[in-house]
């Protein structure tokens, strides 16, 4: 393990780019840090492009934050306050001084969700500047006390993003719906999950606050009821949505004059078989497409839908989860290719028609075989070949593809394949070592992260003592690794390749 693990540093510090050394950091002893420190946080150029790195480990972005903080690198700090993935406890650098960040730096902390609690308090507290309290009430991660603290302030362009975050406490909504008139925060605060129950009780005259109410959880059926008969389709749309309204408003609702509010009614798993057989015939081709995959439709309505003219309601068909075997059969022979790739995409094909649709010539029918777990390993095999990228990457989300089938898919020219290829379960460790070369960067940090994982020395510490010199071989030895796999299979994989660092 130790010799795979030189290997992978050496590679990672002779490497153009930086991203391999960064993913090998985190798991790195003091000693392999501080070669590969030198390596990523000497550049100020480097810095910069890691601090905007969203894939890098939080280690490596806490020593940039410390970097930043001691260098006071206000550009630096910009980008780590930027990227999703900077911890908290580096975010909190940046706030550690006698003096207020920026205001630029302020706005991205106080909308990043990472910002510890303590930071985000400091900002509500002393904070100003709108920008940054408009960021702290856009921040998903605030707790309700500090909306509450802003709300205080009676700041009316903020009120209705008050009324929106979801930590809001009921309080605060109601303290909201008290201190103004505008109908788009009332509309949002009937909308909220924690809306005081005294304000659902009451129909409202805008129509803005009336389908905020028809979408709430929590509207009493009598309202409800009402909401459905209302003037405007808006609303009675969000009645249709509403899992509450009661069975007769629905009635009247399948029949309405706008077709948005008749497609709501068709997707709702609890329909009374009388509203189905009204559906069916309906005149809007998306009505009968959403009722065609509702598992609400009984199967045996499907045969007045599996001959509709639309293609998107026979695909539909041939999605629903119940679909009788006669007309998945009949479905497989559909003309409309988007149609028999439905039938492709079935779990329960039968093995008659799984080998009837493998010999489809569509890209959409063939990458619907290419997943199909039952779909037997020559023909995943061929399909692996296939000049299209659509049907090889079925190929590679298929759990399961054999190793054997994947072994052909390492060598994909696109980078997501490759990646995709190094995580499938049935390729074993000794395959994902021979793609430590991979050309692209991102996709190499990904791979060299998974072998940090797997042999650096802080990770091999924490598990035990290494096994001794008796075991067998080790996965990743290459020679064992060459008496496991046949010569063709190694053709393109030379110990020292001579580009393969190369940037895309």
């Amino acid at each position: 393990m130790r010799r795979h693990w030189r290997e992978l540093v050496e590679l990672a510090l002779a490497a153009d780019d930086i991203y391999a050394a960064a993913a090998l950091y985190p798991h790195a002893d003091d000693a392999d840090r501080e070669r590969l420190g030198a390596r990523l946080f000497v550049a100020r150029r480097d810095c910069l492009a890691l601090a905007a790195c969203t894939f890098a480990h939080g280690a490596v972005l806490a020593e940039l934050a410390r970097l930043a903080a001691a260098n006071r690198d206000e550009t630096l700090k910009l980008r780590l306050a930027r990227n999703p993935a900077t911890p908290g406890d580096a975010l909190a650098r940046f706030a550690d001084t006698h003096d207020a960040p920026a205001p630029r730096l302020a706005c991205l902390l106080a909308r990043h969700a990472q910002a510890p609690r303590a930071l985000l308090a400091t900002l509500a507290a002393q904070s100003e500047d709108l920008d940054v309290l408009r960021a702290l009430c856009e921040n998903v991660g605030v707790p309700s006390e500090l909306l509450t603290l802003v709300e205080q302030r009676g700041i009316a362009v903020l009120q209705r993003l008050l009324a929106i975050h979801l930590a809001t406490d009921p309080q605060t909504l109601l303290q909201l719906w008290k201190s103004t008139r505008t109908s788009a925060v009332r509309a949002q605060v009937l909308r909220h999950p924690c809306c005081p129950e005294t304000l659902l009780h009451t129909l409202p005259s805008s129509p803005a606050e009336r389908r905020s109410l028809a979408l709430q959880a929590r509207a009493p059926a009598t309202i409800l009821a009402q909401l459905a008969r209302d003037e405007d389709p808006g609303v009675r749309r969000a009645a249709a949505l509403n899992a509450n309204t009661p069975a007769g408003a629905l009635i009247g609702l399948c029949f309405d004059a706008q077709a948005i509010v008749r497609r709501v009614v068709a997707t709702r798993r609890d329909l009374p078989l009388k509203v189905v057989e009204w559906l069916i015939g309906n005149d809007d081709p998306w009505v009968r497409r959403t009722l065609a995959r509702n598992p609400a439709c009984p199967a045996e309505w499907l045969e007045r839908l599996v001959n509709d003219a639309e293609s998107e309601v026979r695909r539909a068909v041939a999605r629903h989860p119940d679909c009788p075997a006669r007309l998945v059969a009949q479905l497989a022979g559909d003309p409309a290719p988007w149609v028999r790739a439905g039938v492709a995409m079935r779990a329960d094909l039968p093995g008659a028609l799984l080998r009837r649709l493998a010999a489809d010539e569509d890209v959409d029918v063939l990458s619907g075989i290419a997943r199909h777990p039952a779909t037997p390993q020559a023909q995943l095999a061929r399909l692996a070949a296939h000049p299209v990228a659509d049907v090889r990457r079925g190929v590679i989300l298929n759990r399961e593809a054999s190793r054997r089938v994947l072994l052909q898919l390492r060598h994909e020219p696109y980078p997501l394949h490759r990646v995709l290829v190094f995580e499938h379960p049935n390729l074993t460790d000794a395959d994902r070592w021979r793609m430590r070369f991979d050309p692209d960067r991102e996709a190499r940090a990904r791979l060299f992260g998974y072998f940090g994982r797997a042999l650096g020395p802080v990770v091999s510490a924490a598990a035990g003592a290494p096994p001794p010199a008796a075991a067998s071989p080790h996965p990743l030895d290459d020679d064992a690794l060459q008496d496991e796999l046949p010569e063709q299979d190694m053709q393109h994989d030379s110990p020292c390749p001579t580009n393969t660092m190369e940037s895309r």
